[in-house]
Order: structure tokens, then C-alpha cells, then sequence
């Protein structure tokens, strides 16, 4: 498993995104105002571009499928402004859209907080899996 360093957790304001492009892959990363982090694909399938890590971080809520209210995270689309769970992938606009999301740890202990993302390769029909960890 190859790592590497994104950026220091200082780097990106809360309630903003960072884009991070490992092995040809672009993943973009947002820091919440409570400093929760969060990652999934750059790539917005409506607009066609890699350009969600710029995108406008918000909230709302939803009634999932139990009928129960819950709060979500979003980042929308800087583009045609969909928005998409920070912690699904799901767009909330329409439910046939999803992006992959991966998982984003931060460990303050480590010195100097960088964000860090864990890459591996697996052979699974040909898609490529990323495992972030922010350190």
C-alpha cells in the first residue's frame, strides 16, 4: 500500500474542500466547521468535470427510508449544483447518482497533522479502491 502526503490539515479551511490527485485519480477532500473530514470522487457526472472539491459545503435535512429526519452534509456542485452526502456519495437531487467515498481518519498525536491518503490497487473488475487517512 503506497502513501501519500495531501497537504497539512491547516491547509484546507473548514468548510472547504481540497483536491488530491493520486495515481491519476482525483479525490477531493473536505474539512467540516468541526473539523470532520470527509472524502470522495472529484468527478461531477452532471457537469462532466473534476471540480466538486471546489464546490459550496452545506446542510440540510432529509426523511430516509424509515421516515425518519436526519441531518446530512453536502458539498453542491460549483457548477449545476447538485449536492452529494459527504458521507455517502449520495446525490440528493437525484437518487440514481452516487459517488465513491473513502474513508478519512485524522490522528492528532501524529506530528504535524498532515493528511495523508493510503492508495492500493486491488485487481477487482478493473476499479481502483483508495483508503484515506488523515495522520
Amino acid at each position: 500500500m503506497n502513501q501519500y502526503v495531501v497537504c497539512r490539515l491547516e491547509d484546507i479551511l473548514p468548510e472547504t474542500g481540497v483536491c488530491a490527485l493520486i495515481e491519476g485519480k482525483q479525490v477531493a477532500i473536505f474539512r467540516t466547521k468541526d473539523n470532520k473530514l470527509f472524502a470522495l470522487d472529484n468527478y461531477d457526472p452532471f457537469s462532466q468535470a473534476n471540480v466538486l472539491s471546489r464546490g459550496l459545503v452545506g446542510g440540510t435535512t432529509v426523511t430516509n427510508d424509515g421516515g425518519i429526519d436526519e441531518a446530512v452534509l453536502y458539498v453542491a456542485s460549483p457548477i449545476y449544483k447538485q449536492r452529494f452526502n459527504l458521507a455517502t456519495g449520495q446525490c440528493l437531487d437525484d437518487n440514481s447518482v452516487m459517488l465513491a467515498t473513502y474513508d478519512v481518519e485524522l490522528d492528532i498525536s501524529f506530528e504535524g497533522n498532515d493528511v495523508i491518503i493510503k492508495y492500493e490497487q486491488l485487481e477487482t473488475s478493473s476499479t481502483t479502491l483508495l483508503e484515506i487517512e488523515a495522520v
